[in-house]
């Protein structure tokens, strides 16, 4: 593939960033030219009548891409007994580096227990440099084997903002802080950093989960560990390469199996607000109210979930500019479902997981929403098994908001080629040879990963690279509004996944969109910027301060800059259970009535505007409706249609 920089080669400066501070990167990718969707459609749709036949038939299912495993070809098809996974740039070359932890004791004559770091060729192949690194994690005790291993978590952040990432890990015993030295080596300071329990050498605690975020702003990442058998941990960023533990203060030393938590601004006030996923309890979210202190709102936004979870996902499925939450757990003798939290500006927030048939997943861990096949819709993918289930399909689910007009799920694991039955708990997406497609990397215990590359679409995309500089230098925490010709992408850049958190350039699929028109980032604190006029199929290095300023909080952004959108209904097709929300700056009083193809009403309600309306259709014949909302005082009308189907 053809790369070019302007200023500098591309490799040239990512390794001169540092002290060039370049503006930009652009990365050339692939010219061909694109076919797919059209323009993304909103959640408010008026379906053709051509378009009614298709519905009727559950939407019939688009030609899938069929993925192919290249873990022998890419070089990492040594890695077996895989837990955590995570990628960065680590030696600052342009292209994603890999880390994967085993989950076993690490055993010198067994390389299958050994943690292995993967250099990127630049080709999407990879080389094992983990001893020249000294990243093997080979030094810690052996101590007695644990039920779920002892090697967990992997998560890479600049914590010292020296412009290179470093990488924690989490494990039965010492966790270890790797500090990239900006030469291909590193040095565990975990010690001189002040990350450890007493006695850690001895501390049999299974601690799970890494997360990097900036809780304070202080521009600094402060590190939060979540333990499966222990109480988690919070330490505060001194800046100056060590960390203070505000556990207690905080409160948030919480005994309470986490396997992972989750940074994000849930109430848009600009600070990270923190969700923990509890196996053998509630899930638990904290709102950042500043100076340390953390609210308890899990009652207030209904995100208890009350499952046994492991893994989370959060992203804009819906396409109506607010996140949803995905929540994995146990799903064993059908005890346990996972939950589809919809994201709304009013609570509590409805789970629909059943509706949307994503519900019963098995026994599931890692998870993550992206966009598979770049039409603009984040897809869903979700990784399973254990000893007690073997031999249970991984699951792809394709949305089909942009191709159906309407938000539901396809299973597409079958169709492409990703239902490997290993037993699989990590779960990493990327794109690991710069094509414009992400990739699935899968971790099996008993086997080697799987490792699927994406054939590609032909559809447009579009990358980017955040920098921070009054903010932490990842951009953790940022969220990205894209817009096109008739287009509107919300993404948010956290990193994690289950076990890992990655630094990586945030992936917007376009469908066939050739000029992003503007990309609005709010940084962590809530500063907004806008870069104009970027072409697609490029990586795009935006550095806080230097886009157009647009408001200093989210709150003073014009309403035209977000637009908001109006009437969604999901699932469509729906079965029994319909969910309609209206969307708007300003909440109200709104009527919903249901009609039938004759024009006679079937059903009506009433509701509140930003506030989902769960309708139940079991009594209605299968069939089109139209969905009519009127606003109580201005007497607005918006209508679309929905399928009732078996």
């Amino acid at each position: 593939m053809h790369r070019r920089r302007i200023g500098f080669p591309l490799r040239v400066a990512k390794r001169l960033r540092s002290s060039l501070k370049p503006v930009a990167r652009n990365l050339s990718a692939s010219t061909d030219s694109t076919t797919g969707t059209c323009s993304r459609i909103a959640a408010l749709v008026r379906i053709p009548f051509t378009s009614i036949i298709l519905l009727l038939g559950l939407v019939s299912t688009a030609s899938a891409q069929v993925y192919t495993n290249v873990a022998f070809d890419a070089g990492i098809d040594a890695m077996w007994f895989g837990n955590g996974a995570a990628v960065a740039d680590y030696d600052m070359d342009g292209d994603l580096d890999l880390y994967l932890v085993s989950y076993q004791n690490h055993d010198p004559l067994n390389p299958r227990t050994w943690n292995r770091l993967y250099r990127n060729r630049g080709d999407g192949r990879f080389d094992d440099v983990t001893a020249e690194a000294g990243v093997r994690a080979d030094s810690l005790p052996a101590l007695r084997s644990k039920l779920f291993g002892n090697k967990f978590a992997a998560a890479w952040g600049d914590y010292d903002n020296d412009g290179d990432p470093d990488l924690l890990l989490t494990n039965v015993g010492p966790e270890i802080l790797y500090r990239n030295n900006g030469d291909g080596t590193f040095t565990d300071v975990a010690d001189l950093a002040g990350i450890q329990v007493p006695n850690a050498q001895a501390d049999e605690a299974e601690n799970a989960g890494a997360t990097w975020f900036d809780h304070n702003l202080d521009g600094f990442l402060d590190l939060y560990i979540s333990s499966w058998t222990g109480v988690n941990r919070f330490y505060e960023n001194n800046g100056d390469g060590t960390f203070t533990d505000i556990s207690e203060i905080t409160q948030l030393n919480l005994d309470v199996r986490s396997w992972m938590s989750l940074p994000i601004d849930i109430n848009r006030d600009g600070r990270p607000d923190l969700y923990l996923a509890n196996d053998f309890g509630p899930n638990m979210l904290f709102l950042n109210r500043g100076h340390r202190e953390f609210e308890d709102a899990t009652e207030a936004y209904g995100l208890g979930d009350g499952g046994e979870s492991m893994g989370l996902a959060w992203g804009d499925a819906t396409g109506d500019g607010l996140p949803e939450m995905y929540v994995t757990n146990n799903a064993v003798g059908e005890r346990i479902l996972n939950s589809f939290f919809i994201g709304s500006n009013t609570l509590p927030w409805q789970e629909t997981a059943a509706d949307l048939r994503i519900d019963h997943t098995d026994w599931a861990w890692g998870t993550e929403l992206f966009d598979g096949d770049n039409d603009g819709d984040l897809d869903l993918f979700v990784v399973n098994g254990a000893f007690l289930e073997p031999n249970t399909p991984n699951r792809y689910f394709r949305n089909r908001l942009v191709e159906g007009g309407s938000f539901v799920f396809e299973d597409a694991s079958a169709a492409s080629q990703t239902d490997g039955r290993a037993e699989s708990h990590g779960l990493l997406v990327f794109d690991r040879e710069d094509d414009g497609d992400l990739d699935l990397l899968v971790t099996n215990w008993g086997e080697p990963l799987y490792f699927y590359n994406n054939p590609g679409s032909g559809r447009q995309w579009v990358k980017f690279e955040l920098e921070g500089v009054q903010t932490n230098r990842d951009g953790f925490g940022a969220r990205l509004d894209v817009f096109t010709e008739g287009g509107h992408y919300t993404r948010e850049n956290d990193g994690v996944d289950f076990l890992g958190q990655s630094i990586q350039p945030v992936h917007v699929g376009l469908g066939t969109h050739t000029v992003v028109d503007s990309v609005l980032v709010s940084w962590p604190g809530g500063s907004v910027e806008r870069w104009s006029d970027l072409p697609t199929k490029q990586t795009h290095l935006l550095r806080e301060g230097e886009g157009a300023l647009l408001a200093t909080s989210q709150e003073e952004l014009p309403d035209a800059v977000l637009p908001r959108r109006s009437l969604a209904a999901f699932p469509n097709p729906a079965r029994d259970v319909v969910w309609v929300n209206s969307e708007a700056d300003e909440a109200g009083p709104i009527t919903i009535e249901f009609f039938d193809m004759t024009g006679r009403r079937v059903w009506q309600g009433s509701g509140l505007r930003n506030s989902p309306i769960r309708i139940d259709l079991s009594g209605l014949p299968l069939g089109v409706y139209a969905i009519k909302e009127t606003d109580t005082h201005s007497g607005a009308v918006t209508t679309r249609l929905i399928v009732r189907s078996r």
